[in-house]
């Protein structure tokens, strides 16, 4: 199965650089933002702990969407996931 997401590595307001998975990723209509939607998170392994991985997910939790700067923007790519890599969502959607 092939899914594409985007991958955003930016820096924080801590000044840490993270990297965050998104299925959609916008130009915002406030100047100067980039809008990121359907925010993922990526379990990898049950084995390896990832700090990096917990911090996004607690700063991430129930976010639908976030609003970036682009100053704050390293790099974004679009990646294909080819093997089944387990995909959880950060928040539940309310119909």
């Amino acid at each position: 199965m092939k899914k594409k997401l985007f991958r955003i590595d930016f820096i924080n307001a801590a000044k840490e650089n993270l990297t965050i998975h998104a299925s959609k990723v916008n130009p915002s209509s406030f100047l100067g933002l980039i809008e990121v939607a359907d925010i993922v998170f990526m379990d990898s392994s049950d084995i390896i702990l990832n700090p990096q991985d917990d911090k996004i997910k607690k700063e991430f939790k129930n976010v639908e969407r976030t609003f970036l700067p682009l100053n704050s923007i390293i790099r974004i790519d679009e990646v294909i996931l080819e093997k089944e890599t387990p995909v959880i969502r950060l928040y539940e959607k309310q119909d």
